[in-house]
């Protein structure tokens, strides 16, 4: 006796077959989603990450700028005490000169014969006028000025002869005087 299967067997290996097809494309979808959605998350944390990162470093570079102000300020406070410090340090200097310059010229004049009347200084010029008992006195005194420190050179301005209220022939003069400071 034959035996006849009228059921479809290929049709049936067939289905299986493309059932397992769409298992496994349904699978490589799934797990391709699941690599996406984790590839996705952690380009999420980063930027996160990337974005609190640039929140501090903008925090600390307003910091920085506030320190850098400060510092500028301080720069300039202290370009200002230097220059306070400087004029201190004129002003000291030029306190002392008057003091040496006279102590100086108070050694050179000779006292019974020269008198001064007026001492005055411009920035580095020195004028003295006075009277003498004759020319060879203001010429020794002017040598005399020519050997002091301070002195650079000393140019009579005018000496003319007058006569005292005593009767007496008196010299009246005027020097000016280039003085160096220092």
């Amino acid at each position: 006796m034959i035996k006849i299967n009228l059921l479809p067997y290929h049709e049936a290996k067939k289905k299986a077959g493309k059932a397992k097809e769409i298992i496994l494309v349904l699978g490589a979808v799934l797990i391709f989603a699941a690599l996406l959605f984790s590839y996705h998350s952690y380009m999420v944390t980063e930027l996160v990450k990337l974005n609190r990162s640039i929140g501090e470093n903008q925090k600390k570079i307003k910091d920085l700028d506030e320190v850098v102000g400060s510092i500028e300020e301080f720069k300039e406070s202290k370009l200002i005490l230097e220059n306070k410090i400087d004029v201190i340090k004129r002003l000291e200097e030029g306190r002392e000169f008057p003091v040496f310059m006279f102590k100086q010229l108070a050694g050179v004049i000779p006292e019974k014969d020269l008198s001064l009347n007026s001492v005055s200084q411009m920035g580095n010029m020195l004028s003295l006028d006075g009277i003498a008992r004759n020319p060879t006195t203001v010429a020794l005194f002017m040598k005399s000025l020519e050997s002091l420190p301070f002195i650079v050179s000393v140019d009579l301005q005018s000496s003319k002869q007058e006569e005292a209220s005593g009767g007496e022939k008196i010299q009246v003069f005027k020097i000016s005087c280039a003085i160096k400071k220092g």
